[in-house]
């Protein structure tokens, strides 16, 4: 190559080089980011409670050890590597050093191994108390290294670790035990700590100055405000006063995203959102199981997703969606009146009989296309409409015979069937403690099953236990699972690097708010 062709050829590279450094937006440091949410946070406590707002604020605050890329699979976060012995019975961590909490001190194995046991202890309640219920001890090496030692083989720990159900860490005897509430969020090593919180008002988090991952987050504070009318929310962002807003009603998105609306734009998370009908099976009527079979036969998935969704999502009858590896393939339980008169007749209801459905405020479409279609199956059903905070503690103290609620998609099964299934999280529900199975459902033979599943690395074998412990679920009617639906987030034309996965998870350690920055 002579001279002058390769002067040509270095001017060519420099000008490519150039081009894709004026097509590529670097992120801009500092400013003010508003984000509407639909509810407000219910407690301080990062151990407790688990709706999808706590989980977003605690994972923007707090970390676990390993966490999940958009593809789901395990990565390190605080835990730097992972050695599993032979016999799976031992998993040894290696945490990162020099990894910083809120307060400015170093996180060790000590705080890492005060957290774990303080979800392991029953009388604290924790939400991951299932998910942890395997170990049998835990055991500080050195400064950076702690070991969990299991009671059995636990094929899904390692995701168990992953998870912000599982356990967060936090410093040493900074959580009180057995504390419900608490004045402050303790200090945790997430991108943002804690600054003030105004309930119904607002709740500021601030830039975590000294955090692991150098240079992130890129934004200085993130303000939360709860907005409950999702349009009220919508009009907040279209008007600037805020920059996102989760849960966009889904009548508008269509028109968003054909630009009807300039100068926002729709992030969506396909399987984000999940609904199903669960009974309270501790106390009447849904103690009979022939009355819980009469409004699950009553009710049109179909329907109900076009009435309350617009027509997105798919209907389910499980917990996973179709074309994921844990879905089971079952029969749906369709809308059969016929069905439904004789399932009344044999639970021994008279012709006044009345269901009581706790709803909670700004879902009234969903409660009321519910109560349409059990009325024309001859079910009254009556909505004791509430607002958040009512709604929640009346869900704690068992106060209820149904409720809608949600949940998510987990990277493992066990995560999801065993926290909200087996018996011992039905005693919790007893206890008016802090579960995630809500309907107090209890059968020793799913326990058995899903144990089992929970032992061994053998994916074919654990996918037929699973799938023979909810078709044993299915036939006892805990729940009626209704569908997966997509979540929408709207954010203004300033922001910039927001995403999300499937599931409408926006914080983790390599996605969502963390990469979120303004173009001011």
């Amino acid at each position: 190559m002579n001279r002058k062709t390769w002067l040509a050829v270095l001017m060519f590279l420099l000008f490519a080089q150039a081009f894709r450094a004026w097509g590529a937006e670097a992120p801009k440091r500092g400013g003010q980011l508003i984000f509407a949410l639909e509810s407000n946070v219910s407690t301080m406590n990062p151990f407790v409670r688990m709706l999808s707002t706590d989980q977003l604020m605690r994972s923007l605050i707090y970390e676990t050890l390993f966490d999940f890329d958009l593809k789901g699979n395990i990565v390190p976060a605080l835990g730097e590597s992972r050695t599993i012995s032979k016999d799976g019975l031992h998993y040894t961590v290696k945490l990162r050093s020099g990894v910083k909490f809120h307060s400015g001190q170093e996180m060790t194995a000590e705080d890492v191994k005060w957290s774990a046991e303080y979800v392991m202890d029953p009388k604290n309640g924790a939400s991951g108390f299932s998910l942890m219920k395997p170990v049998e001890l835990v055991t500080v090496l050195d400064r950076y290294t702690v070991r969990f030692k299991l009671k059995e083989p636990t094929a899904p720990f390692l995701s168990a670790l992953g998870t912000i159900r599982g356990f967060v860490v936090v410093p040493e005897n900074s959580v009180p035990r057995g504390a419900d509430t608490l004045s402050g969020f303790p200090p945790g090593t997430g991108p943002f700590a804690f600054k003030e919180w105004k309930t119904g008002i607002q709740l500021v988090l601030v830039r975590h100055k000294e955090y692991w991952q150098r240079d992130l987050p890129y934004l200085d504070e993130v303000v939360f405000k709860p907005i409950a009318d999702a349009t009220v929310r919508l009009s907040s962002v279209r008007a600037g006063d805020v920059n996102i807003i989760e849960r966009t009603p889904d009548s508008f998105v269509p028109k968003i995203k054909a630009g009807e609306f300039p100068g926002i734009r729709v992030v969506e998370a396909r399987t984000g959102g999940f609904k199903r009908l669960i009974f309270n099976m501790q106390q009447p009527p849904f103690d009979n199981r022939k009355l819980r079979e009469a409004v699950a036969l009553a009710i049109d998935k179909r329907q109900y997703l076009d009435g309350a969704f617009w027509g997105f999502g798919t209907p389910v009858d499980q917990r996973y969606p179709p074309g994921s590896p844990w879905f089971v393939s079952m029969p749906q339980r369709g809308r059969d009146l016929a069905k439904v008169k004789a399932a009344l007749v044999e639970a021994g209801v008279g012709k006044d009989f009345e269901v009581e459905l706790l709803g909670q405020q700004g879902d009234e479409t969903e409660q009321q296309v519910l109560q349409q279609q059990l009325a024309t199956a001859g079910i009254k059903m009556k909505i004791r409409l509430m607002e958040y905070g009512a709604y929640r503690k009346k869900q704690t103290d068992r106060d209820f015979q149904m409720i809608i609620f949600g949940g998510r998609i987990q990277p493992d099964p066990h995560l999801i069937y065993w926290a909200e299934y087996n018996c011992s999280e039905a005693e919790q529900a007893k206890a008016k403690r802090s579960t995630r199975n809500l309907a107090g459902y209890c059968n020793k033979e799913v326990d058995n099953l899903l144990a089992d599943a929970g032992k061994i690395t053998d994916q074919k074998r654990r996918y037929e236990l699973y799938a023979k412990a909810i078709r044993r679920i299915y036939e006892e009617v805990p729940e009626v699972p209704l569908g997966f639906y997509p979540r929408f987030y709207t954010h203004g034309d300033k922001v910039k690097g927001f995403v999300t996965d499937d599931e409408s998870s926006i914080n983790s350690t390599r996605y969502g708010l963390l990469k979120t920055w303004l173009d001011k």
